[in-house]
């Protein structure tokens, strides 16, 4: 069995023994402590400090451990501390963090609440440190335990892992084969989580939760789309004759995008999402989150590399208005995920009040943007009849 990654953040000088004394806690308890002091970890020389924390945590944290003293540290670009910053990648990660915060800094917060104009340079290095615990304990509503030595945390640290591997085991030994079915389609935690407890509505809250999870996968794509950003021209067209051909298969390929997205929300999420009180194929809907998902990106495929070809200049308006044909599908299919959440969360309110037998039709109307087209096709006319007349 691999051993647990446990990374540990903190400032490190004014909290090194607490440091030193959890490095050998978790060594003695046969895991593997993370701390940025020591010698084996995994720092990368071409890369900023605080880039290389958030890598290691990205890429090798199992369980995040958040120390916080008295002392905020330096602050980056952000504005945020590296600790801080370690801090949020994990959140977004949704691995276990466990949060430790200094009894005097807790017990200090009230009176800094009332009074965050007072100097508090006596007791901490910025008043950024109550910021940050404040957004812990009322803005994110997070579990944090108070220390005063080394030793409350580690205690603290023996039970809540005893927690964890026990419910960990439970949730093996129960759902052991269907965990591992799911894993194969790279469920997220989020979407785990429903399937596990099952709880009314799972089935939809299901489909959409993946449905977001699949579109923030293509976020980056999106953003390239969005910024104009385009690395290289796939095609170089010199003859009109060429260009003409060019020009209805990249039509036709994206009708073919079309059509493959109407049969992927009319026909197969229909027949994988069940009737209210009959089991729904969660695979089923799993792989028409993902078919979005991959449909969406070729449309974004498509419109960078037909806007990106080279063609003669006198030729460049068609190419412009062929790949303007998409912008109206991209937009909505990106809203869509956000759509059908607010959908969801009307229909839990209705089965909170009562109502039962509530069945979701997933409406999709996505098309090519009439207007788009209609100068499209004049463009294309134009061309057409200059092509026919030489």
């Amino acid at each position: 069995m691999k051993n647990l990654n446990i990374f540990v953040s903190s400032t490190c000088y004014d909290l090194s023994q607490i440091r030193t004394d959890l490095h050998d806690y978790i060594i003695n308890n046969g895991h593997n402590p993370i701390l940025s002091e020591l010698n084996n970890f995994p720092f990368n020389p071409f890369k900023k400090a605080v880039d290389s924390c958030i890598e290691v945590v990205k890429n090798e944290a199992d369980i995040f451990v958040l120390i916080i003293g008295n002392r905020y540290g330096a602050q980056i670009e952000s504005g945020k501390s590296i600790t801080n910053t370690e801090f949020l990648t994990a959140k977004q990660k949704g691995i276990p963090i466990y949060i430790f915060i200094d009894k005097k800094i807790i017990n200090i917060l009230p009176v800094w609440s009332k009074n965050k104009n007072s100097d508090y340079t006596d007791i901490v290095d910025s008043t950024k440190i109550f910021e940050f615990v404040s957004e812990i304990r009322n803005d994110l509503n997070l579990w944090s335990f108070e220390f005063e030595k080394a030793q409350d945390i580690i205690s603290t640290l023996k039970n809540q892992l005893s927690y964890l591997f026990k419910e960990s085991l439970v949730l093996s030994t129960k759902y052991k084969s269907r965990i591992e079915d799911l894993f194969v389609v790279n469920l997220s935690n989020e979407a785990l989580r429903i399937f596990l407890e099952k709880q009314e509505l799972y089935e939809l809250e299901f489909f959409v939760q993946t449905l977001e999870d699949e579109m923030k996968k293509k976020e980056s794509l999106k953003n390239d789309y969005t910024y104009k950003i385009i690395l290289e021209s796939k095609y170089l067209i010199t003859e009109n004759e060429d260009l003409l051909n060019w020009i209805n298969q990249r039509y036709k390929i994206l009708l073919n995008l079309l059509d493959s997205l109407s049969k992927i929300m009319h026909k197969a999420y229909p027949d994988f999402y069940a009737e209210p009180g009959v089991p729904s194929d969660l695979k089923g809907l799993y792989y028409v989150s993902a078919s979005y998902a991959r449909i969406f990106e070729s449309i974004i495929i498509w419109t960078v590399e037909t806007k990106s070809a080279c063609v003669n200049q006198e030729y460049q308006s068609i190419v412009e208005k062929l790949s303007n044909l998409s912008q109206n599908m991209i937009i909505n299919m990106w809203k869509f995920p956000t759509v059908q959440k607010e959908v969801f969360d009307k229909i839990k309110i209705r089965y909170q009040n009562g109502e039962t037998g509530i069945k979701h039709t997933s409406t999709l109307s996505i098309d090519i943007d009439p207007i788009a087209l209609k100068e499209y096709n004049i463009e294309f006319q134009k061309f057409s009849n200059l092509i026919l007349n030489k």
